[in-house]
Parts: structure tokens; sequence; C-alpha cells
């Protein structure tokens, strides 16, 4: 009986950790709804995004430790208490700034809640069966975090923003429910300890200052005094937290932990991984909304075969590697992964849903190939307070993962939008010359394309027929050419005969200049046309260059699975299937 029970716990800590991680990506889709409604700013918007992330980074070891001593069952449930707390405050927000702060209330709840759900589902099953619990955990975690745009998105368009938190608050109640029902509160184990202060602060302040450098390192500039305040107190935080935790009593990171090469890699693979998942699930549906022109939910679908595949593949990743061993199927999931980057980066403005779907379907593959064993492989054989800290440590790294793909990505994409916003006015400055218009209407035209480049957003710069409201000759032109043509033709005809001649001049002027016009005006909006398509084809590349130069990068990556080498266990599989 005790195993089924077990099994159950696992499946109600699935719950703890499907909150926690839809809620790093749920919000997505809903921003624009989101900032209209409450009137924010765009830096008040990015805060409400990062101040979850950035806090679950911070506020996970600290507070795994505490789930350790005063137990890991009560501080779940206030995880969970504290969560749908949460939830309702942001769901009632009115302003920015209130929301944020519902944002923060939120996110302490979700601190409590991943690494707990880990360490409690683990445990509920023997050692023998705890592949099992981690597989299961394992899918929660990708599935969770890649359904959340869809998710979003759909709760967004039909029932609106505030469901979007709305919704946490049933499934918070159960699980408050179930938690008294199936958890032993009561006289559970704790590790007798006492808070390690110093190890506290010093960890706060380095994942802190780390993680704010990567969210607005691109707005202050990575090499801004700002940025070099950053980076030295958050290295001068990690080194004197080393420092400390050696030689404390009761740790806040038992640093025994680093000792296990396994885990080691583990942690290196969950930055990674989640790196390059973050890299396209934020910048894909950006890519199909702004250059592909489709709708939030078209985007939102289109993306969603990466967790489809995720939940598919996960599985079967922890029994291939069973069978086959760490390094391969680890190895494959990275080589799988570029593979799908390699397909993005042919993609373009006139892309066709199938060649969307394909390349979402195949990153699904590979982040499922690493994924499933990576969950096994960070809890490895821990028991007590390593296996409390080694999911305290793996939840922050996950985020910092999350911030760092963010930061890399969003930056990456800035600096490619600025270089290819030059390139289209170059093009354009060399194009404007072969118009059959005067020197004065070449410089309008190309003045009024280069404010175009320059100050609209990137869905303005690639709309079609853009300009042709502000370039090309207008009525009051036209009738300013015909003035001076007709009175240029009455001056050669005698003084006697013009007002007799007027009105047939005027009509042949009228005539001569409209169809003058109508070829400018045409030659002028084929040359519009012709911009606003090189500029979607430059735009386009701004995002695809990213996966470009990506691909050898994550082949590089991939070599981190040869820490997972086992001579030992390869000789034993080897033995066993000669058998």
């Amino acid at each position: 009986m005790e195993q089924p029970k077990g099994i159950k716990i696992v499946f109600l800590m699935c719950l703890g950790i499907f909150l926690c991680m839809i809620d790093t990506t749920i919000m997505n889709i809903a921003l624009p709804a989101i900032q209209t409604d409450v009137n924010t700013s765009l830096e008040k918007m990015s805060w409400i995004l990062n101040v979850y992330t950035m806090s679950i980074a911070v506020l996970a070891i600290p507070l795994g430790r505490v789930a350790d001593i005063y137990g890991k069952a009560k501080l779940y449930i206030i995880g969970l208490i504290v969560f749908g707390v949460g939830s309702a405050l942001c769901a009632f927000a009115n302003t920015g700034d209130f929301l944020i702060f519902s944002r923060f209330v939120q996110s302490i709840g979700a601190a409590v809640l991943f690494p707990t759900s880990m360490v409690i589902g683990v445990s509920a099953v023997p050692l023998a069966k705890r592949h099992v619990a981690l597989g299961i955990l394992g899918v929660t975690q990708g599935v969770s975090a890649a359904i959340g745009p869809v998710l979003g998105g759909v709760i967004t368009q039909n029932l609106g923003w505030r469901w979007v938190f709305f919704v946490n608050i049933p499934i918070c109640v159960i699980g408050i429910v179930l938690c008294f029902i199936m958890l032993k509160i009561k006289n559970e184990e704790r590790v007798v300890a006492k808070i390690d202060w110093t190890g506290l602060v010093l960890s706060s302040f380095a994942i802190f200052f780390f993680t704010l450098v990567l969210v607005k390192g691109n707005t202050w500039g990575w090499m801004s005094n700002f940025a070099w305040m950053c980076y030295i107190i958050s290295a001068t935080s990690f080194i004197l937290f080393i420092l400390v935790e050696r030689k404390v009593t009761s740790p806040m990171v038992n640093l025994q932990l680093f000792k296990d090469r396994i885990f080691v890699g583990a942690s290196i693979v969950v930055i990674l991984s989640n790196l390059f998942l973050i890299g396209v699930t934020v910048l894909l549906p950006t890519f199909l909304t702004k250059i592909q022109h489709r709708t939030e939910m078209e985007a939102a679908f289109l993306v969603t075969p990466i967790s489809a595949m995720i939940f598919l593949v996960s599985p079967f990743a922890s029994l291939a590697m069973k069978k086959l061993g760490k390094v391969q199927v680890i190895l494959v999931g990275f080589i799988v992964m570029s593979f799908a980057y390699y397909c993005l980066q042919m993609i373009g403005a006139e892309s066709t849903n199938k060649e969307i779907i394909i390349p979402c379907m195949i990153l699904g593959v590979g982040f499922g190939l690493i994924v499933g064993p990576i969950t096994m492989l960070t809890a490895s054989t821990f028991e007590g307070e390593l296996l409390t800290a080694s999911q305290s440590v793996v939840s922050m790294l996950r985020q910092i993962g999350i911030v760092l793909a963010v930061a890399i990505f969003v930056s990456g994409l800035t600096h490619n939008l600025s270089i290819n916003k030059e390139n289209v006015y170059h093009y354009a400055e060399k194009k404007v010359h072969e118009l059959h218009v005067d020197q004065a209407e070449q410089e309008q035209i190309l003045t009024v394309t280069k404010e175009k480049i320059q100050n609209k957003d990137l869905e303005s710069n690639i709309e079609k027929n853009q300009g042709t409201d502000h370039i090309g000759i207008n009525q009051q032109q036209k009738e300013s050419m015909i003035k001076e043509k007709v009175n240029n033709a009455l001056n050669e005809v005698p003084v006697e005969y013009r007002e007799i001649k007027r009105v047939e001049i005027t009509n042949q002027v009228t005539k001569a200049v409209g169809e003058k016009i109508e070829d400018i005006n045409r030659e002028i909006n084929t040359f519009s046309n012709d911009i606003s398509h090189y500029a979607e084809k430059e735009m386009a590349k701004s995002f695809t260059d990213l996966y470009k130069v990506s691909v050898p990068i994550i082949l590089l990556c991939s070599l981190v699975s040869f820490m997972f080498r086992n001579r030992k266990f390869e000789v034993n599989n080897r033995k066993r299937q000669n058998v």
C-alpha cells in the first residue's frame, strides 16, 4: 500500500511544480492587455515579468533550507497559501506598482513550492523507484513551462487577463486540502540546525545582483557603471559565501554537493537546456506576430508542439538513459536542439505553418531527451539535507537559465535590429536616386523613409506600403505644377488670345501633369514597396541570425554531456547486453 500512496504524493507535488513553472510564461501573451488595462509603462511591465523569475532565483536556496529546519510539508502548504494569495492580489491589481508587488508575493510561494515539491515527491517513493517519481516530476517541469504561453493566450482571449491569475486560486485550495489528507504534517522529520543568516544574505546578494544585471544590462549598457557595480557585488558576495559555507556549522548549502561530478554536470545542463529552450519560446512568438503579422493566439498555438513533444519524449528519454547511458542520450538531445535551431534560421516572413511547426517539434524532442534524464541526475542518490539542497540549487539555476536566455537573446535581437535598420536605410539611399524626381524631392523621400525606419516600432517599419501617406506628389504640389505650366504656356501666346486659349491650355496641362504625376507616384509606390520588402527581410534576419549563430554554440555545449561518462556503468551495460 505504501507505493501507491507514494505515487499519489508525487502527483500532488506535480501540482506545486505546475503552478510555479507555468507562471513563469503564462502571462507573456497577456502583457499587451495588462498594460492597456492598468495603464502602466513598458519599464514596469518588464518588472512584472522579471520580479517573479528573479525572486525565485534569489529565494529558492534560503527557503529550501528553511523547509529542512521547520518541516517540508508545512512549508509546502504555506507555499500554496502564499502563492494563492499572490495570485489573488495579481488578479485584482489596478496599477503597475501593485501588480509588481503582487508578483513578488506570488514568487515567494513559488520559491517554496519548487524545491519542496521535488524533495517531498522524491522522498515519497523507495530509492529503487526514484526514477519513476523523477520522470513524472521532470515531465511536469518541461511541459508546464512550455505550455504557459498557449494557456495564457486562450484564457486572455476568452476570459480576460485577470483569469490568468484567478485560475491558480482553486488549484491552490485543492492542493492545500489534499496536503492535509495525504501528507504527514505532525511529527515530520526535520533537521536540527540554526539558519545560516550570513550565508542567506551573501547568497541572496550574489544571485540578486547577478540576475539584476542580466535583466537591466541591455538598458544600462553591459559595461556601464551600474553594470560594473552589479558584477563586483555579485562576485564578491559569491566568494564570501563560499568561504563562509566552508567553515559554518550549519551551512545554507552543503558544499559536499559539488563534489558529485554528476550533480555538477547536471546543474550546468539545467542552465544550458533552459537557455536554448527559452531562446525559442520567447523570441519565436514575437517573430510570428511582428514579422508574419499573425495573431497572438496563432503564435501561441504554433509554438505548442514544443510542449507536446517534451511531454511525449521525456518519459522515454529516462528509459533510454538506462539502456544507452547518460552521455549518449544527453548528447543526442543537444544535437537535436541544434538541428531545430538550424531549421529555425531558415524561416522567413513567408514561411508556412509546417515550416514553423516542424522545428518546434524537433526542439521539443531535443529538450525532452535532456530534461527527463537531467531531472533524475540532479537528485542522484542524495538523501536528507543534500537532497533538499540539490533541488534548491537546481531551482535557482533553472531561473538563472531563463533570465540568462532573455538577456542574451533580447540583447542580441536589439543589436541585430539596430544594424539591420542601418542596412535598410543605406539600401533606401541607393534606390532613391533611381527615382525620376528632382533632388529636393529625393531628399524629402529619403528623410521620411529614415524617420520611419528609426522612429517607428518593428511592426510599423515593415508594414506594406509604408510611407505612401507622406511621400510622392500631393494635391497642392499638383495644382502648383499645373499653374506654373499653364502660365508658361500662356506667355508664349499673344496677349489678345490668352483668355480664349486659357481653358484649352489648362485642360491640356492638367492632363499631361496628371499622367506625369501618376507615373511618378507609381514609381514612388514601387520604391516604397521595395523598401518595405527589404525591411521585412532584414528584420526577419534580426531573429534568424540569432538562431544561426546559436547552432555551433549548442554543439559546443553538448560536450558537457561527457561529464556523465561512467566507465563502470558502460562495462556493466555491455555485459548485460552480451548475456
